[in-house]
């Protein structure tokens, strides 16, 4: 089979080109790579995040000045951050319950739904915890 030099360069054309695009759809599909230390999405289902809100719920709740009791309402965002221990950074909104503050396990309480009552705030909580010490840290707790 003899090929002339302009079906070799055709040929070969054509194969770069196929090269090219596999590459640009294969690379497409890779991610930046994460850095090593940086924080990085956690599920809101996790525990160790789940701990961490209910720590600084009890302490957004023990400083409040509010007659009743808040507690999560939607997860908006959450980081986790591997330092020299476990560093959450949470992004939450939250609702002013019918409980008062007396009642300790808040899942069950309902939202206040009249309009008087109703108060909902998104609430930026850092939480530091080092699990293996027994130790967890409420390191910021802004909400508005």
């Amino acid at each position: 089979l003899l090929i002339s030099d302009l079906e070799k360069r055709w040929l070969l054309a054509a194969a770069a080109v196929l090269l090219l695009l596999a590459g640009a759809a294969l690379g497409a599909e890779q991610r930046p790579p994460m850095l090593v230390g940086a924080p990085a999405p956690v599920a809101h289902n996790d525990e160790g995040l789940q701990r961490a809100l209910r720590f600084a719920m009890a302490q957004y709740n023990r400083e409040s000045n509010d007659k009743y009791s808040s507690r999560v309402a939607r997860i908006i965002s959450a980081k986790r951050q591997i330092v020299a221990g476990i560093r959450y950074i949470i992004e939450v909104e939250i609702g002013r319950t019918n409980c008062p503050k007396s009642v300790p396990h808040l899942q069950d309480c309902a939202f206040h739904e009249a309009p008087g009552m109703a108060k909902r705030s998104t609430c930026n909580f850092v939480v530091y915890a080092v699990p293996w010490l027994n130790q967890t840290k409420l390191l910021k707790s802004t909400c508005q």
